[in-house]
């Protein structure tokens, strides 16, 4: 093993850990704004609360903050997938970043379903009480998942697109 290539898969990790986690946050911040906000103006106009204004803006971000936090385990699970497969095996193409982040998401679910932390820890983990929940949450994640998954790939180009040859 070359310490070139180690270099190489400790970047591309990197990048997927920062880069998705920040990405799934900027995504559910604007999910939730797009969907929530004329019902959050109506709210405010109908029953006069324009002091709570700056409460939901922090709201806002503390959620940002919290996907953040929550992404940060998959992304990086699919940061090491797709940068072993990148380096080690060839395999960079975008399907195979989107592979990485359904690989990732399914570990995290998976994780979630066997371990349960205590109600004083700060792990973030899915309550999953059924196949059927994991799947359809699978599913769902991994389908909101290719956004930050194509984009860590394009900034991760650099670093996948090196030599193979051993």
């Amino acid at each position: 093993m070359s310490l070139a290539r180690i270099a190489r898969v400790i970047g591309i990790v990197a990048i997927f850990g920062i880069v998705g986690s920040l990405s799934v946050a900027a995504l559910v911040s604007l999910l939730v704004v797009g969907l929530g906000a004329s019902i959050l103006q109506l709210i405010f106009s109908v029953a006069d609360l324009d002091g709570f204004r700056s409460l939901v803006s922090i709201a806002l971000w503390l959620l940002a903050f919290v996907a953040a936090l929550a992404a940060l385990l998959p992304s990086l699970g699919a940061g090491v997938v797709f940068a072993l497969s990148a380096v080690y095996a060839g395999q960079n193409a975008i399907w195979m970043a989107w592979l990485a982040a359904a690989v990732g998401i399914a570990g995290f679910i998976g994780f979630g379903m066997f371990v349960q932390p205590s109600e004083s820890s700060a792990v973030i983990l899915p309550g999953v009480r059924s196949l059927t929940q994991a799947l359809s949450l699978s599913a769902l994640l991994a389908g909101i998942a290719v956004i930050p998954a194509s984009l860590c790939w394009w900034f991760a180009r650099p670093l996948h697109r090196g030599n193979v040859a051993s």
